[in-house]
């Protein structure tokens, strides 16, 4: 790779351990995907959750912290395996809370949350970024149409150095359409939004996905979502919707070479995703999680809206899970007090459910999120009921699941 005086004095250490480890970390990875040389980028997000990074994981960030190493780039945290409202329960916890404020310590942003747009945190169209958290780089490369590959610790690396290796997302052609899809199914709300993208996870491959057809303009968390549920599934970094995503006005502008026969969705292809979905074994309904990715405020809103005065049955736990600031703006706007009311548990900077429960194998969990589904029939073995936030939160208030529902087998 080429460096620049300026970037052979970090890998030769002359600007201290801190940039020294993270040129050598982004040039090892630059070399892998035959990157000609490293860019600046204008921000960084990054993932320190406890769980995933444990004790070698805070050792490196308190570490970079005492060789005196700063961020050099806006960078924003990501979500937390703990919500910072609470105290410390555990050596696990303890440890989460050291990582944040290493990470505060080096100039980061406390957001806090796995959809840090909901906060306003968004770069400008055309922008080289560096953001971990898998759900992130569809939104950022897509949506917003600014720069990042799917990062992992390379997030901090760039952070620390303002750099970032000229591969993958950087380049023009390889944001180029790869397979098409026209849906002709009706896809309106989140849940179905979430079928689909895991639906087009599983088919695209590593082909970057094209989509048309859709009968409406998604809303923001329709579009978190549905790139939420493909990257749960797949490794892909961008998608285009055509007349939404901002290089994608029409099928010729992301299949210069001329578009392929389109792959069709419709009802039945949506209808199997469900199926595969919802793997719950009875009606009975023991826990309704909402907010993976974080809910906005209008989600919140949403769902107090659907409450009205009632009030979820002693025995089922419902959780809606966002980030610090946005709820903070619900407690200002008098929605996180009728959640409570209603008795929600509102959690902050964590998105799992699982982090709080430790739910038997038997449990049936309600949610309108593919991403939670997928992950606590994976690491619990729970019976997922899917469906959209109304189905939900009627199953809160009855104990039982009252939408679509076929016993597996």
């Amino acid at each position: 790779m080429k460096l620049s005086p300026e970037q052979a004095a970090m890998l030769d250490g002359r600007r201290g351990w801190p940039q020294q480890i993270a040129l050598e970390m982004l040039v090892a990875v630059g070399k892998a995907h035959d990157a000609p040389d490293l860019i600046p980028i204008r921000s960084a997000h990054v993932v320190i959750d406890g769980l995933a990074l444990g004790a070698p994981g805070l050792a490196f960030l308190e570490r970079l912290v005492a060789e005196g190493g700063r961020f050099v780039v806006p960078t924003s945290l990501n979500a937390l395996a703990i919500d910072r409202r609470r105290a410390p329960a555990d050596d696990g916890e303890r440890q989460q809370r050291r990582m944040l404020e290493a990470c505060e310590k080096m100039g980061a942003l406390a957001s806090c949350s796995c959809n840090p747009f909901i906060q306003g945190i968004v770069p400008a169209f055309g922008e080289a970024v560096a953001w971990s958290e898998s759900a992130t780089a569809p939104y950022v490369n897509a949506v917003v149409g600014a720069r990042t590959n799917r990062e992992g610790a390379t997030a901090i690396a760039a952070a620390l150095t303002g750099l970032t290796p000229r591969y993958g997302m950087h380049l023009d052609h390889e944001r180029r359409g790869g397979v098409l899809y026209e849906v002709t199914a009706p896809v309106t709300s989140l849940d179905r939004f979430n079928l689909l993208g895991t639906l087009i996870g599983r088919r695209a491959g590593d082909r970057i996905p094209v989509i048309a057809g859709l009968d409406r303009r998604p809303s923001l968390e329709n579009l978190v979502g549905f790139g939420a549920a493909m990257a749960v599934v797949s490794a892909l970094p961008m998608y285009h919707m055509v007349g939404v995503t901002p290089e994608a006005p029409t099928v010729a502008a992301v299949f210069p070479g001329g578009a392929p026969a389109a792959e069709i969705i419709d009802d039945a292809a949506l209808a199997a995703e469900y199926r595969r979905t919802a793997s719950a074994t009875s009606r009975r309904v023991d826990v309704v999680s909402l907010g993976c990715p974080h809910a906005s405020l209008a989600q919140m809103e949403e769902v107090a809206g659907l409450l009205g005065d009632r009030r979820v049955v002693d025995r089922v736990r419902f959780y809606v899970h966002t980030n610090a600031t946005t709820l903070a703006a619900a407690d200002a706007a008098g929605v996180l007090a009728r959640l409570e009311a209603a008795g929600i548990r509102v959690t902050a900077d964590n998105c799992a459910v699982l982090s709080y429960d430790k739910l038997p194998r038997a449990a049936q969990l309600a949610t309108n999120s593919a991403k939670m589904a997928l992950f606590a029939t994976a690491l619990s073995g729970v019976g997922i009921h899917y469906g959209d936030v109304a189905a939900c939160v009627e199953a809160g208030l009855a104990g039982y699941w009252e939408g679509p529902w076929s016993s597996p087998g």
